[in-house]
C-alpha cells in the first residue's frame, strides 16, 4: 500500500459523518494533488474499500461534491496495512544504528 493511499484513507477514516471527505478537501488534507489523489479514490472505489454518493441536494452556486466513506473490507485492510507498517518500523528500528548505544 502506499503513502498516498494511506494518506487518503486515513483523511477518510477521519472525517465526521456529518462532514465527509470529499476530493478536493482529500487534495488539501494531505497535500496531494488532484492527479495523485483522484487515481487513489478510483483504485480504492474498484477494490471496494470505499464507497461513494452524490452530494444532495447540488447546490445551486457549484457543481455537487461526490463524498467518500469507508466500508467494512476498507477498514479491516486499513487495520492490516496499519498493523504491517508499525511492525516494518519496529523491525527497522532495532536494526537501525541510530538507536544502539554508542561506545565507550
Amino acid at each position: 500500500m502506499t503513502m498516498v493511499v494511506m494518506d487518503v484513507l486515513d483523511v477518510i477514516m477521519n472525517a465526521p459523518t456529518e462532514d465527509p471527505a470529499w476530493g478536493l478537501r482529500i487534495c488539501d488534507a494531505t497535500g496531494h494533488g488532484s492527479g495523485t489523489v483522484y487515481p487513489a479514490l478510483d483504485r480504492l472505489l474498484k477494490a471496494g474499500w470505499i464507497g461513494d454518493r452524490w452530494e444532495e441536494p447540488p447546490p445551486p452556486d457549484r457543481p455537487a461534491r461526490r463524498f467518500y466513506s469507508i466500508t467494512s473490507a476498507g477498514r479491516a485492510g486499513y487495520q492490516e496495512a496499519l498493523t504491517a507498517r508499525a511492525g516494518r518500523r519496529r523491525a527497522w528500528t532495532a536494526r537501525s544504528p541510530l538507536t544502539e548505544e554508542p561506545a565507550r
